[in-house]
């Protein structure tokens, strides 16, 4: 079931975390424990728990030039980006009900389309069939206390089993703007959230599973001031059926997702005393519908199949009150089919073939912007957009192979693309006294990805990984400056004291060019040591509508990040453990002109492990250092989290 949910056959994961290594680990949020992965990052340097959920897209080894995901995020199979914005929400999964996590670098991920173009995360639940209880609880730094429990119940015979989990978290926390900025109107960044999902799973017949399943999950996020919040409501329903034969196996799969989502953008006077309503986007609302056919071949013999079609209907819109004298509404719609196959061909005993191909069609119709008078309801815009259509295709290549004793090898090319998300044709948004402009006239991203790698292990306690990766993008979308007067009458009217206009548009070319490696050592059999780092250039190669962008790097980008861990369990029971994290300047814009500095980061802690139960204290950011997250055009510049405390326990019967 995992591997027709994960469409992997036998291409290997780049990062894998199992049930030990997610349990260990006792993240706040899924992301927190990613996050130790060089390659993974969201858009900004913060977790999930106190970052906009807008930011929180994925772009594996700095592939994007926005904070929209070029990374795909699945749930047995499901995927979890939002269908309006294509983001994560992080908080809804609750480590504790997962059974393994893996991540699927870009040229492998082609099987699944268009948010795929630079890799896939596939999240999977425990066993299904399991008689599981798990209860966790933890507080720590900036007020923050945490709970959940998930519960499986099987019948005797394996034949049916029924599990529910619930979830909350709420966090007083902290000021994201400089002290030395700050005045009577900044607040804390506030988090409340919460949710519950159930499932039934009924062994029909021998081989063959039902699975349906609903979630739903809710949060509310202060964003600095009084008015400035977030919120949003989600509901999610899936049905999985799942046949498995000797050599042969296949899985149908459909799913329905409501999202509704709020947020407001205000004002702050130069005092920092008063703010007044700039955007309120007071209903977006998000619909995704979606289902998948999967079917694979394996008699163990030299040649492996999977074939299969998915398809996805999204649809939203935001609503919206400019100031106070206009009120907008702008959206569409967006579908998408695809055809997709696989084979696997074990040439010989050392060598392994991977073969992928996909063809997708997509829709975009529906789309709209009106906009009219708050005092006497008078249109003053009715746009009705184009109906657009097309055809995408995208292939891969992949070759393994053992080269002697403890050494392999690989490589790889492929080809995906990423379709605009809604969230991108038709949303504004807006970060202090700096506007990102919608746009509906944006084409797709095409990715060109090539990948070659080592995995080296000259002794049974050290191992070694290398791997090159080179992406050429073209039209990436980013969110471009624009310094034109005229351009900025017609798209905004007026600019804000201080503030820029940026509007998302495609960049004829771009690239990614990098190095990831890894080594881990273990000098005793109770002693661990591991190095990861990723460099990862990214340059703007060809703008002919904005030619200062040429040579840029793309923003919230850093070219180096490593992170350093080790752990020393003194007992059985007991473990310590520690990390430090280095990441490079980057910068803030698409121009290159806010620098935000390099940070280091320091974590300590310790694990106890006692009969059923599991406890863990850690210290984050141990020397309390700033690490900058954002430097707005006016210069105010934004922080992440400070030192923190944290303590958990977790007791599973």
């Amino acid at each position: 079931m995992v591997v027709l949910a994960e469409r992997l056959g036998g291409i290997e994961s780049a990062a894998t975390w199992e049930r030990e290594s997610i349990r260990d680990a006792a993240p706040r949020t899924i992301d927190e424990m990613l996050a130790r992965e060089p390659s993974f990052s969201l858009y900004r340097r913060q977790s999930a728990v106190f970052g906009n959920p807008t930011s929180a897209g994925v772009s594996l080894r700095n592939t994007g030039a926005t904070a929209a995901s070029r990374t795909l995020v699945l749930l047995d199979g499901v995927p979890q980006n939002d269908p309006f914005g294509g983001w994560v929400y992080w908080a809804r999964h609750d480590a504790s009900a997962l059974e393994s996590i893996r991540i699927t670098p870009a040229a492998r991920a082609v099987v699944w389309g268009s948010q795929s173009p630079t890799g896939v995360i596939q999240m999977n639940r425990r066993p299904l069939f399991e008689n599981l209880h798990v209860i966790k609880a933890g507080a720590g730094g900036q007020g923050t206390h945490a709970g959940s429990m998930v519960h499986q119940i099987a019948d005797a015979d394996g034949g049916k089993s029924f599990s529910f989990a619930a979830f909350g978290l709420r966090s007083d926390g902290f000021h994201a703007l400089d002290a030395s900025q700050r005045g009577p109107i900044d607040r804390k960044l506030d988090i409340d959230l919460w949710g519950a999902e159930s499932g039934f799973a009924w062994r029909a017949a021998p081989g063959v599973t039902i699975e349906p399943r609903v979630s739903w999950y809710a949060e509310d996020r202060g964003n600095g001031t009084p008015m400035a919040r977030n919120s949003t409501e989600a509901l999610d329903l899936s049905l999985r059926l799942t046949a498995e034969h000797p050599g042969f196996s296949w899985q149908l799969a459909a799913w329905h997702q409501m999202r509704d989502f709020a947020s407001v953008f205000t004002s702050v006077n130069t005092a920092r005393t008063a703010e007044t309503l700039a955007l309120d986007q007071y209903d977006v609302p998000g619909r995704g519908t979606g289902g998948s056919l999967v079917f694979q071949r394996d008699d163990g013999g030299r040649w492996s199949f999977m074939a299969g079609a998915d398809t996805r209907f999204i649809s939203g819109e935001t609503n919206e009150t400019v100031g106070t004298f206009r009120d907008r509404e702008a959206g569409g719609k967006q579908d998408f089919a695809g055809l997709f196959g696989s084979a696997a061909f074990q040439a010989d005993a050392l060598t392994t073939l991977n073969m992928a191909a996909r063809f997708d069609a997509w829709w975009l119709h529906d789309g709209r912007r009106t906009e009219a008078s708050l005092a006497d309801g008078q249109i003053l815009r009715a746009d009705a957009l184009s109906d657009r259509n097309g055809s995408e295709p995208s292939a891969s290549l992949e070759i393994h192979r053992r080269l002697g004793e403890g050494v392999e090898a690989w490589a790889a090319a492929g080809s995906g693309f990423r379709m605009p998300t809604l969230n991108e044709l038709h949303r504004p948004f807006r970060v202090r006294n700096d506007i990102v402009e919608a746009n509906p006239a944006l084409d797709p991203e095409r990715f060109f990805n090539l990948e070659a790698g080592i995995k080296w292990r000259p002794e049974e306690k050290l191992g070694i990984e290398l791997a090159f990766f080179h992406h050429w993008i073209r039209d990436v979308i980013s969110n471009v400056q624009v310094t034109d007067p005229a351009e900025i009458a017609a798209l905004v009217g007026t600019l804000p004291p201080g503030g820029s206009l940026a509007q998302r548009r495609n960049v004829d070319e771009a690239h990614v060019t990098g190095v990831e490696g890894r080594v881990e050592w273990q000098p005793a059999e109770d002693i661990r040591f591991d190095l990861t780092g990723v460099w990862a250039e990214t340059r703007f190669s060809e703008s002919r509508t904005q030619p200062l962008l040429e040579g840029k790097p793309f923003p919230q980008s850093p070219d180096m990040r490593i992170i350093a861990g080790g752990e020393w369990r003194v007992h059985e029971r007991l473990c310590l453990f520690a990390g430090h994290e280095y990441g490079a300047a980057q910068y803030d814009d698409a121009l290159a002109a806010r620098r935000i500095p390099d940070y280091t980061s320091t974590r300590i802690g310790a694990r106890w492990m006692s009969g059923r139960g599991i406890y863990q204290v850690r210290v984050e950011n141990l020397f309390d250092a700033e690490i900058q997250t954002g430097l707005a055009s006016n210069g105010l510049r934004t922080y992440g989290a400070p030192r923190s405390l944290w303590l958990g326990a977790e007791w599973e019967f």
